[in-house]
């Protein structure tokens, strides 16, 4: 079984991102056979010192939340207990790629150069979409301006997922040799950011396009922090990479009307949008239990009870936003135990990078966890096991990378 556990954490990494990004199922059986086989592993080995780390010891006490307070006093028991018990799954994954799947160089390597391959494939083919109206396996646009990429015909995602996983491949620029001069590093994340904008920017996601354009302006001051010597070079090559893509954006006439001024005419009339009508539900959903929540995953089924349907389009689908989610199902008290997880796993990976002013490493790791699970996100549901096994395996990749 030993050689089994060997060849598995040799391997595993080639198949991660496609097993996690083109298939929900393959998603969540991935994360689950790589949680039980690491348990497998600390019982063989007997090795069970992660156990004692603060950020894992936070998400016991979330799940103990939701198991012996928020599950009882849920509107659904049996439904609440289910989903209760599979939240474990996704700490235990991060756990798994932080302590032993991505703990060597090689494997980091080995994810990094698949993932590229693998968005590169995906920004590929969306560009083919937006200029022949048809990928090449045969998917349609969705409603004419939303791209799918190498997506199901109904899933206009491949901007979520570039604006997320692409800020994953800066660390090219750490790990690999042939980036050790500055310029080079300078000039391969201007090159990725001013790729990934302009895709995003076609794909009709504007939730993804203002996460790319946050997540870019976080990474870019990381060069300047690390790199005072070439803060005119760095300067001057955002002016210039920035200027064309919005020089190329604004060519794009009906995709600039919806994604510019969609996301200005969204801000300026929030309340009456969908957004706004969404989020007003969701508050509303949370004023029925707003200490301990109507419980998890039971956003919908209080949505509908309350008779919030038909006031929009997808209101009672879940709250498009990762706050609402939270206190709507978890309470004030679940809100707060999440993030208390998630600012303990902040402080494990990015303390020592921060003490020992490694920009690179602590202004690219803030920006997977911001992207992840910065409050104010909206967008697909939190717990979706699509978006929760991109916002994990970032997880796991900033805490393995804690002592780089």
């Amino acid at each position: 079984m030993s050689s089994f556990l060997k060849l598995f954490e040799k391997n595993i990494v080639f198949l991660l991102p496609i097993l996690l990004i083109f298939s929900r199922s393959a998603a969540d059986i991935t994360i689950v056979s790589i949680g039980l086989i690491f348990l497998y592993r600390s019982y063989k080995l007997q090795d069970w010192e992660w156990l004692g780390e603060k950020w894992f010891l936070c998400s016991l006490i979330f799940v103990g939340y939701l198991l012996f307070i928020n599950t009882p006093m849920s509107i659904n028991t049996k439904g609440s207990l289910l989903y209760s018990l599979a939240f474990i799954r996704w700490p235990l994954f991060a756990m798994a790629l932080s302590y032993w799947l991505l703990k060597s160089q090689i494997n980091q390597k080995k994810l990094l150069a698949v993932m590229a391959v693998t968005l590169i494939f995906i920004a590929f083919d969306t560009w083919w979409q937006y200029f022949f109206r048809v990928d090449i396996f045969g998917y349609l646009p969705l409603q004419g301006d939303r791209l799918t990429g190498p997506f199901r015909e109904n899933n206009s995602v491949p901007g979520i997922f570039l604006a997320r996983l692409t800020f994953i491949l800066f660390y090219i620029g750490i790990l690999f040799s042939q980036f050790n001069n500055p310029k080079k590093k300078i000039f391969l994340i201007l090159i990725i950011t001013t790729t990934m904008l302009l895709t995003v920017f076609i794909t009709g996601e504007r939730m993804a396009l203002i996460l790319a354009l946050s997540g870019s302006m976080l990474s870019l001051a990381a060069l300047y922090f690390q790199y005072p010597n070439y803060r005119r070079i760095i300067s001057l090559g955002c002016f210039v990479f920035l200027s064309f893509v919005a020089v190329l954006a604004f060519n794009f006439t009906m995709i600039f009307e919806r994604q510019v001024i969609g996301i200005l005419d969204k801000l300026s009339n929030f309340y009456s949008s969908d957004y706004g009508i969404v989020y007003q539900s969701a508050y509303n959903v949370w004023m029925q239990s707003p200490i301990f929540g109507v419980g998890i995953h039971q956003y919908r089924l209080e949505c509908i009870a309350q008779d919030f349907k038909n006031t929009g389009v997808s209101v009672c689908a879940h709250p498009h936003n990762i706050s609402f989610e939270l206190l709507s199902e978890t309470g004030i008290v679940g809100f707060f135990l999440y993030y208390l997880m998630i600012v303990s796993i902040g402080i494990s990976a990015l303390k020592e990078h921060l003490s020992q002013k490694k920009w690179l490493y602590f202004f690219f790791g803030f920006t997977l966890l911001f992207i992840s699970f910065f409050p104010l996100i909206g967008g697909m549901s939190l717990f979706n096991n699509w978006i929760a096994a991109t916002i994990w395996l970032f997880s796991g990749w900033v805490l393995a990378l804690k002592n780089s």
